[in-house]
């Protein structure tokens, strides 16, 4: 009996002393989808959360938002077999750096709540072409505000949650901003992106957008090299995503292009192990091509890195990197 009771006090102290690590947490990866709602977004999307991400979707309008819930969880079990995880998150104006900072604040109480939520991508792809000359709450012109002003906004804002180590994963988180093939080759005026000395061109203030959306990536990349994150941590890419019959499109230049559902090339550059590891590049059908050539100088990056930190501060301070 005193011999029994012994080893099992041995037993016991031995257990106690023994260090048992916690389970392993399963990583779910996902990504954000700003402008789901419709055209590439939400093709986007689907084919996202086919691929096995946890999809998070960006919309302005409430109802739209919640039919592409439904589309983009009916597409994934389709096509894939699989019950898709997907957040409808609160509709949120990105015409106004208010807008923008709710739809980042709202990812970061997601990843915080649900804590196997690891972002992988995001995805900046939510645009507008305006054939009239809207000035949003801020004072800006609208095409600039939703197109250059929100993934700046939004990508900074992010940066810790894409950032956070993955427990289970060695995938590098992707940042994709989509620009476009119609950027133009300098802007012309920087002291006017809201065009309030000059007459208004839709086609000028759209082209001039995507200008600043392959600049913003190109320093974004540069910052994150800089820093030592990128391209092993994290990458930051743009692409023109192909002529697409999206309203955009028919707005602007008519129906010219492929259907909404054959755009692809976003999800490519999201997923596609031919980037793995590739930063600060502009592609266009799946092709590395050079943006125009105002994007790679470093001066005329310096000037809209300083209008962007100066029209949101709290944004431009996340790339010193000083946050827990």
């Amino acid at each position: 009996m005193a011999k029994s009771l012994a080893l099992t006090l041995t037993v016991a102290a031995i257990c106690c002393m023994l260090v048992i690590p916690p389970p392993v947490l399963a990583m779910r990866s996902a990504a954000l989808v700003t402008g789901a709602s419709d055209g590439i977004g939400v093709t986007t999307a689907k084919h996202l959360a086919a691929k096995g991400f946890t999809v998070l979707l960006h919309g302005r309008n409430e109802a739209r938002l919640a039919q592409a819930e439904a589309t983009v969880s009916q597409f994934a079990q389709t096509k894939s077999g699989i019950q898709p995880d997907v957040y409808r998150l609160p509709a949120a104006d990105l015409s106004s750096v208010k807008g923008c900072v709710s739809l980042a604040q709202k990812v970061q109480q997601l990843c915080d709540r649900e804590s196997d939520l690891q972002l992988e991508v995001l995805m900046n792809n939510a645009g507008v072409y305006s054939e009239d000359h809207v000035i949003t709450s801020d004072g800006l012109e609208l095409t600039f505000a939703v197109n250059v002003v929100a993934p700046f906004v939004i990508t900074s804002l992010l940066l810790p949650q894409l950032l956070a180590p993955s427990l289970s994963s060695t995938s590098k988180a992707r940042i994709v901003i989509a620009s476009s093939i119609s950027q133009c080759g300098s802007i012309r005026n920087w002291d006017d992106l809201t065009y309030q000395t000059r007459p208004y061109s839709a086609h000028a203030s759209y082209s001039e957008s995507k200008l600043l959306d392959a600049m913003l990536t190109m320093e974004m990349s540069q910052r994150l090299v800089d820093q030592g994150l990128a391209p092993t941590q994290i990458t930051c890419n743009c692409l023109d995503p192909g002529t697409v019959n999206t309203k955009m499109l028919l707005a602007g230049w008519g129906p010219i292009g492929i259907d909404v559902e054959d755009a692809l090339d976003q999800t490519w550059l999201c997923t596609s192990d031919e980037v793995e590891g590739v930063t600060g590049k502009y592609y266009t059908y799946q092709q590395e091509r050079s943006a125009a050539r105002s994007a790679y100088d470093k001066t005329q990056r310096q000037t809209m890195w300083k209008l962007l930190s100066d029209l949101a501060p709290e944004a431009s301070q996340m790339w010193e990197f000083d946050w827990p």
